[in-house]
């Protein structure tokens, strides 16, 4: 066989392993929904329906989410044609997470093969295949980790573009659409892209008007972004357009998640502390993001990476070859943004690190090749010990993590919610913030909404019907409480609690779900029967 056609074999096997691994049981696990993409996917639905997100903001240019902050929109945008193709649920919700997991592969093996070989890529590629990080973000949908995907599809297109002028105003265009994946764009993709400009136009890369069409691509993407944080630094009100909103958000309170707009040497001291702890010592993290066993890249990893910087920050220098220097500069450029993002970002964690782990990877790459060069016997090791940890991780995380992640996925919460919400002969429901693993009304509401399918029409109570099924509007029929607080029943009620809840008042227990009790008052059993 040709080395070109057991390349492509190999590639097609690698991409066949990466697509099986996020597929298989894709949707139940992990089971349930997170409280973050559940509110992404209800405004997806609404999109899909009206143009609006769920509180009737025409095609937002940023989502309205907790009180205390916002919700990034590009991924609920790409989970618009599916909801519409395939229905409202966590298949469609998800999907666009997958598909771009799968692609980040692909993109790996091209970024490889762009600044190292074929058979690097190759490698490369096979290590993002198997990676816990990429597999583990890939299998749902949090808005934030969208961005490394777009990021480095940009990155990738940059690569190309510094040939054909082209794919440069391409990649512009997909580095102004991170602003709409995750906040830390405006602090991170900007830097990078001006420090690489200034440097591109020095060696002569690239024309003074090349890279001033390049800004203008980048900011006419990125504008209503721009416009956005603008108007929320400084309290400017709601601008709507016949294409988009752009809101203010009064509550707001993520600025003081940046360093610079909230400077002291105590939090930068905090912030490195955390950057550390994820990227290199790999410390546990919020079970959805990481497995502690083997942290997001493997802990056998990290020597690895560090090699690999090592020899990078090397290569930089000695690097005579103009078009290579520019490659090794955008990698090492694409790793320092990430420690931009750990150092500046309030005590990062997996999630709002995000962008740093692709670079991780390739510098991974990059030092087992090193290694391998000094030492060949080691190859097989270590191939072994990666094919180890692979297979051990999938154990994991299809047996005791796919169990124990239910909690946080709130399989429960989701199953008594729904079941409570077809019992129509209760008018009204009272449904606890208790959610097995914390206590938060606005969660149980948003979680009920996904559940109960509640559509935007029926929650801004422009209707009665929910279902095809006539209701009260929606504000006299779901009611979030804590039991702890509530003083008389009401009669005609139906009340969601959790079982290490007490009600004040005499109920009878029509259904165990899980650790919840759906409870009537209307019954002879006092509370000491829940």
């Amino acid at each position: 066989m040709r080395k070109a056609g057991k390349q492509r074999w190999i590639f097609l096997g690698i991409l066949a392993l990466a697509v099986l691994v996020r597929s298989v049981c894709f949707g139940s696990v992990p089971g349930g929904i997170n409280q973050d993409e559940a509110m992404a996917g209800v405004d997806a639905w609404a999109l899909s329906l009206y143009g609006t997100d769920r509180f009737g903001t025409r095609l937002p240019v940023h989502f309205t989410a907790w009180k205390y902050g916002q919700m990034s929109v590009l991924l609920s945008y790409c989970m618009v044609p599916f909801i519409r193709l395939l229905g409202f649920g966590t298949l469609a919700v998800r999907l666009p997470m997958l598909l771009a997991g799968c692609g980040g592969v692909v993109l790996a093996y091209l970024v490889g093969k762009r600044l190292f070989s074929e058979r690097m890529a190759l490698g490369i590629m096979l290590l993002t295949a198997v990676n816990p990080w990429q597999i583990m973000q890939s299998r749902w949908s949090l808005d934030c980790n969208l961005f490394p995907h777009v990021f480095l599809l940009a990155f990738y297109l940059l690569l190309m573009g510094l040939e054909k002028r082209r794919y440069l105003y391409a990649s512009m265009f997909f580095f102004g659409l991170t602003f709409y994946c995750y906040g830390v764009a405006v602090y991170s993709v900007t830097p990078f892209l001006t420090v690489y400009g200034v440097w591109c136009i020095w060696r002569r890369q690239l024309r003074v008007r090349e890279v001033l069409a390049c800004v203008c691509v980048f900011i006419l993407v990125a504008l209503p972004e721009i416009l956005v944080m603008a108007i929320n630094f400084f309290g400017l009100p709601t601008i709507e357009t016949p294409l988009f909103t752009m809101s203010y958000f009064p509550e707001s309170i993520r600025s003081g998640d940046i360093l610079f707009l909230n400077f002291s040497l105590s939090q930068l001291a905090d912030n490195l502390l955390a950057l550390i702890k994820v990227c290199i010592i790999q410390v546990p993290d919020h079970l959805f993001n990481s497995i502690p066993l083997f942290g997001p890249l493997y802990h056998i990893s990290i020597p690895f990476v560090l090699t690999g910087i090592a020899v990078c920050t090397r290569e930089l220098f000695r690097e005579k070859n103009r078009e290579r220097q520019a490659g090794i500069l955008a990698l090492w450029g694409f790793l320092l943004t990430g420690f931009w993002v750990g150092i500046i970002t309030r005590e990062v964690n997996v999630n709002r690190i995000n962008i740093i782990f692709y670079p991780l990877i390739f510098l991974c790459g990059l030092g087992i090749k090193t290694v391998i060069e000094k030492i060949k016997c080691l190859k097989p090791y270590i191939f072994c010990a990666y094919g180890a940890c692979f297979l051990l991780f999938l154990y994991t995380y299809f047996t005791s993590f796919a169990e124990e992640i239910k909690v946080y996925f709130n399989v429960n919460f989701l199953e008594a919610v729904a079941e409570a919400d077809k019992m129509e002969e209760y008018p009204r429901l009272y449904i606890t913030g208790h959610m097995d693993w914390q206590y938060n009304l606005s969660m149980a509401e948003i979680l009920t909404q996904y559940a109960c399918k509640i559509d935007a029409a029926y929650y801004q109570e422009r209707t009665t019907v929910k279902g095809g099924r006539e209701l009260n509007p929606y504000g006299e029929r779901y009611h979030y409480i804590n039991a702890e607080y509530l003083e008389e029943a009401d009669r005609e009620g139906l009340y969601l609690v959790h079982v290490s809840e007490e009600l004040p008042f005499e109920g009878e227990v029509i259904r165990e779900l899980g650790n919840y009790l759906l409870v009537s008052p209307e019954g002879e059993r006092g509370k000491g029967d829940f």
